[in-house]
């Protein structure tokens, strides 16, 4: 064992770029959350202050992701994960490229600023999207237009 190995949780990922391409792979996520107990999300990692994350492609090549690049990434739901309170809102989100995404948001704001409108201008970096079978999470930056749908 490398004694700067990091341990890590794999977790497998289809990464959406705002250029259109589409990667399969392995993103790695810490054993231990810096705001809760149990192992980091993905939302956490996504949102936290580093610009690049480490990406293991389908083919075992590393490269290591910038942020702003994505659209949106979708995984498994995590069935530890714990409940998410506020308004669940259906939206329909079209991207840059036209690709269109559709699922329930969990508008979580202050009594009277639960619309959708304020959600976005007032949230900042990724959101999640429950698509059912597959969890999303959403980079508002690269939307073109959202609507409930």
């Amino acid at each position: 064992m490398n004694i700067y190995q990091v341990e890590k949780l794999e977790c497998p990922v289809t990464l959406f770029l705002c250029d259109g391409h589409v990667r399969e792979g392995v993103i790695f996520l810490s054993p231990c959350s810096a705001s809760h107990s149990g192992p980091e999300t993905p939302l956490e990692l996504f949102n936290d202050d580093a610009p690049f994350f480490a990406f293991r492609k389908a083919d075992d090549s590393f490269s290591l992701v910038n942020k702003a690049t994505i659209c949106h990434l979708r995984f498994p739901p995590d069935s530890d994960a714990p409940p998410t309170f506020g308004h669940r809102l259906q939206v329909r989100m079209v991207f840059l490229g036209g690709e269109v995404l559709k699922g329930t948001l969990t508008l979580e704001a202050p009594e009277g600023k639960g619309r959708l409108q304020d959600f976005l201008n007032t949230h900042h970096g990724f959101f999640l999207l429950d698509s059912g079978p597959a969890h999303y999470l959403v980079n508002p930056l690269l939307i073109c237009e959202i609507a409930p749908a």
